[in-house]
């Protein structure tokens, strides 16, 4: 595998599934050059992390929040998430799954509710713990509500093309810039 910088696919759920989105990406970066072959075999870890086991040197990360899709690419550990702002609960969710001072700043900014979700999804998608009774145990934003950044990891808030915010978390060594690419 072509060691590049990490590879942001998009695309629509209007018709067409995750599964067929997640291969028609993995197609173009074998014709890209990028990957030798398209992974068939998926395996999740214990802690339910995706992978391809017949081809593990190439992490992924995917996330939908209405109709929108994004999968992220890399050679090494990548989390994504996306969310639609909506009206929801946020004061409840954030009371059972938010650190304390994610709860401060929100309670101060309630704008910032996506973002932070966001950040904290992307990060266990990152690491591969996943949703479970730590995630209200970190946070991912400073005092001043700014994106924290780990030694191992990084944080890169974005907006996809037809408008969803989201955060990648990637390996601290990975660039930050990364490759764009619309599947319709």
């Amino acid at each position: 595998m072509t060691e590049a910088e990490p590879r942001l696919f998009s695309g629509s759920l209007e018709a067409l599934s995750s599964a067929y989105l997640l291969q028609k990406a993995l197609e173009r970066q074998v014709d890209m050059g990028i990957v030798p072959f398209v992974p068939t075999e998926r395996k999740l870890t214990p802690q339910g992390k995706p992978y391809f086991a017949d081809l593990p040197a190439l992490h992924f990360s995917i996330s939908h929040s209405g109709r929108q899709w994004v999968c992220l690419f890399a050679c090494q550990p990548v989390g994504i998430d996306i969310e639609q702002p909506r009206r929801c609960r946020e004061e409840a969710i954030a009371h059972r799954f938010f650190h304390p001072l994610e709860q401060a700043w929100l309670a101060e900014h309630p704008q910032a509710f996506f973002p932070i979700w966001t950040a904290k999804e992307s990060f266990v998608k990152w690491s591969g713990c996943g949703i479970d009774s730590q995630f209200s145990q970190f946070s991912v934003i400073d005092e001043h509500g700014a994106l924290c950044h780990g030694n191992d990891y990084q944080f890169i808030p974005f907006v996809t093309k037809k408008g969803t915010p989201g955060t990648m978390c990637l390996s601290a060594s990975l660039s930050d810039r990364y490759q764009t690419y619309e599947l319709d």
